[in-house]
């Protein structure tokens, strides 16, 4: 195990994850948990943290190069999820930090998601919703609350990793043509996009992604198309989409993910665009791809046991990096 001064190796949380990755910890280390509404800013993480052998981080933090250098002990980065693009990976690797996220614990719980969101939008299901909670819903009509159907549609996966091919697995019971789009494999990215009529993004954050759906490529989907995206906010234009939506170039917009989370873009809008919020053919979700009671507990552990791996002087199973 790395000392630390003679005490016992500092794990610290920016965020209260389940108890399950704390317990696993508390064997092992000192366990230090911020407790603050919203999590722990940068300079919460600095003073709190000084000593911290692990930094156990999560979906709102941005751990940059000037961070890393104020946390001087550290030497594991242990992720909550798959996504590690708040992460500079590099400067880690420069200090000899691992990083290190969870990358198969919340696949199933993000593509159920993605189906619901994907139905939900397609059958109308906020706007009927707020229909009858409204008192005005005159019970069944023949025109009311017209969605469109599902079932025998193509179906468009961007991004065909454990996350995608789990959302495609879901098509069959529909009687759905599934297209894929992945790093220049399967159908075109273009060429999706012009085919389907319902796309779901299911890829990385990236610099080489990020508007990958931007005014152009919105301009090659059917107007009759619904877009739903379970990956990242900033892979989408944002501004785009509602000017597609508002122009009728494009049926339905869902999101579980917003340009404002990605904080490694400092020019990132503060808040979720506001013709999205308003538009009556959105529906927008709370980044539940993993909330589930089930999915958190096992991010949790997974997360702990990295922290561990790395306290035991060995590779975490899930490093993203090697270190100098």
């Amino acid at each position: 195990m790395l000392p630390v001064s003679g005490q016992r190796p500092l794990a610290y949380y920016t965020h209260r994850p389940p108890n399950d990755g704390p317990e696993l910890l508390r064997g092992a280390c000192e366990v230090r948990i911020h407790d603050g509404p919203g999590g722990a800013g940068r300079e919460t993480i600095a003073l709190e943290a000084r000593e911290a052998v692990a930094l156990c981080y999560f979906v709102p933090d941005l751990i940059d190069a000037e961070l890393l250098a104020r946390l001087p002990r550290l030497r594991v980065l242990a992720g909550f999820g798959k996504g590690y693009d708040n992460v500079d990976v590099a400067a880690a690797k420069a200090r000899g930090v691992w990083v290190t996220n969870v990358p198969d614990d919340l696949t199933e719980g993000t593509a159920d998601l993605a189906w619901g969101l994907l139905l939900g939008l397609a059958r109308g299901i906020r706007g009927g919703d707020a229909l009858v909670r409204s008192g005005a819903s005159p019970g069944w009509s023949i025109q009311a609350s017209l969605g469109t159907a599902v079932s025998g549609k193509i179906l468009g996966i961007v991004g065909y990793g454990a996350i995608g091919r789990a959302i495609a697995r879901r098509a069959g019971g529909f009687d759905m043509r599934v297209l894929h789009s992945d790093r220049g494999a399967g159908k075109p990215l273009d060429e999706l996009l012009a085919a389907a009529d319902f796309v779901v993004l299911a890829l990385p954050l990236s610099d080489a992604t990020r508007h990958l759906i931007d005014a152009q490529r919105l301009r090659l989907v059917k107007s009759s198309a619904c877009l739903i995206n379970v990956a990242r906010g900033s892979i989408v234009d944002e501004a785009a989409v509602a000017d597609a939506l508002e122009r009728g170039a494009l049926a339905g917009y869902a999101a579980d993910v917003f340009e404002l989370e990605d904080r490694q873009y400092p020019e990132r809008p503060v808040h979720v665009n506001v013709r999205l919020l308003s538009s009556p053919r959105t529906l927008l979700t709370p980044h539940l791809g993993t909330a589930t009671v089930e999915d958190r507990a096992k991010l949790a552990i997974v997360q702990a046991q990295s922290v561990l791996e790395a306290l035991a002087g060995r590779k975490p199973a899930n490093a993203v990096n090697d270190v100098v």
